[in-house]
């Protein structure tokens, strides 16, 4: 049978983070871990090193893949890290040309045929989710089958790059395994959160449902679709336990873009967490029209100390263009609502939206402001592949559509009557003024007094903050 090693590109926390790579998390992939358990499940050898994570340079994953001699070498990648992945994928081929090289990942789903275009280095692509297709493909090798019949992948075949079409998406995810964390190395002490997203170590990140109805046009939905396909609370209480009895886990951070959109789902995960018996604290992400007093203090009691928010502007009018589907009353509500459930609330900010003029950057900033945030992260609208605003990013204004400058932070796209500086100016006001008031202060403050072991995470946080605002 092929033995299969998955990884993640080799990339630093300076590359991906920039001057924020002190405030930076280095928590696993859950992609790879999903994989390489259901590799290992159906009797696959299986070997796995998250690069991105560890920080690895190229020479030390090569070391690891030579270590470990697989046929097939699976690589996870991102717009921002797509190159990374190819140059390691050309450093393996120097070395073992006959290894086959699958590319996976958010961007190869959103950009397929240009990306197998652009990099020959790669020889098979899995598109949207992998967990069946790398089984069909590693059974196929396996008796030196065609892959020409296996949906969900990209191959070239006779010199030509041919597509098998988007394979149907699991209909029953509770089949799949947990994650393969026991084949992390020095997890989970290696593996950090950001900072500023935790409250005690040691921690882990979990998505418990795929695919996003909401139509956000900087949004890629090319992996997981547009409709909304989740674990039970069941399986989600179930890897709790597993990440809590058996490495220790107590803090958690629940990444789904639609956590608490499940009501009778959510409801049930909390009281799930109760009847574990054990002290956990968590965050979630969220959206403001789907929070209510009664669900927010059932989230309270089974742990949950932070929701993140995505607000993205300040302006009605920018939400509305933007398809956000969401008012600033609402907005204003549901921060209300978390803060009278003892909840800290963070906002996600975009600067540079499809029409932001000077007029609504500075009635961002003042909303921003004025809500009873704990915390907010402000990032550059980056038109990715596979959203609508790529499509449509000449429409209003500039764009530099170098897949290597796309992590969030670099300014890619410009609206007409803006510069570079208006952007990156206003980022680091909004940056600055929030985080140097005395009541944002005195919060930090009063978590380092509940845990003191964070002093050194926080202190790391705080130096990034002041090297990304000291222009301004």
């Amino acid at each position: 049978m092929p033995k299969i090693f998955f990884a993640t590109p080799p990339i630093s926390m300076e590359e991906r983070y920039g001057s924020l790579a002190g405030a930076g998390s280095c928590l696993p992939s859950l992609g790879i871990l999903f994989l390489a358990a259901i590799t290992r499940q159906k009797g696959f050898p299986t070997a796995l090193a998250d690069a991105s994570a560890l920080s690895l340079t190229g020479s030390a994953l090569l070391h690891l893949v030579e270590a470990e001699r697989p046929d097939v070498l699976g690589l996870s990648a991102s717009t921002f890290s797509i190159f990374h992945a190819a140059s390691f994928a050309a450093l393996v081929k120097e070395q073992f040309p006959d290894m086959t090289v699958i590319i996976g990942g958010p961007h190869v789903s959103a950009a397929p045929l240009e990306t197998m275009e652009r990099f020959a280095v790669f020889d098979v692509a899995v598109i949207g989710e992998g967990e069946e297709t790398i089984i069909d493909l590693l059974e196929a090798m396996s008796v030196d089958s065609p892959l020409l019949e296996i949906p969900g992948i990209v191959l070239r075949n006779d010199g030509k790059i041919i597509s098998t079409g988007r394979r149907q998406f699991l209909s029953d995810l509770d089949q799949l395994p947990y994650p393969a964390w026991d084949l992390l190395e020095g997890f989970p002490e290696k593996y950090l959160p950001a900072p500023f997203k935790v409250r005690r170590t040691p921690a882990a990140s979990l998505v418990t449902s795929r695919g996003c109805p909401n139509k956000c046009i900087f949004c890629d939905r090319s992996v997981f679709g547009t409709s909304c396909h989740a674990f039970s609370a069941d399986y989600v209480v179930g890897m709790i336990r597993h990440l809590v009895e058996n490495f220790g886990i107590r803090e958690f951070s629940f990444e789904d873009d639609t956590f608490i959109t499940f009501k009778k789902r959510l409801v049930a995960i909390c009281q799930g967490i109760i009847d574990l018996r054990v002290e956990v604290s968590w965050t979630c992400l969220g959206r403001v029209n789907g929070v209510d007093s009664e669900t927010l203090q059932l989230m309270r009691r089974a742990g949950c100390w932070q929701i993140s928010f995505g607000i993205e502007s300040g302006c009605q009018e920018i939400l509305t263009a933007i398809h956000k589907n969401v008012t600033l009353e609402q907005i204003e509500k549901a921060l209300t609502l978390c803060s009278d459930a003892g909840i800290l609330s963070k906002g996600f900010f975009i600067v540079g939206h499809p029409g932001e003029t000077h007029e609504t950057l500075s009635r961002t900033f003042g909303f921003a402001m004025k809500l009873p945030l704990d915390d907010i992260s402000v990032t550059m609208l980056t038109p990715f592949p596979g959203t609508e605003i790529f499509d449509r990013a000449a429409e209003f204004g500039e764009f530099d559509s170098d897949w290597s400058r796309m992590n969030l932070l670099n300014t890619v796209f410009i609206p007409h009557g803006l510069t570079r500086e208006d952007l990156e100016q206003h980022q680091r006001k909004m940056l600055k003024q929030f985080y140097l008031r005395p009541r944002i202060i005195l919060g930090y403050l009063r978590r380092l007094v509940a845990n003191p072991a964070m002093i050194k995470g926080l202190a790391a946080g705080a130096g990034a903050f002041i090297q990304s605002v000291r222009k301004s």
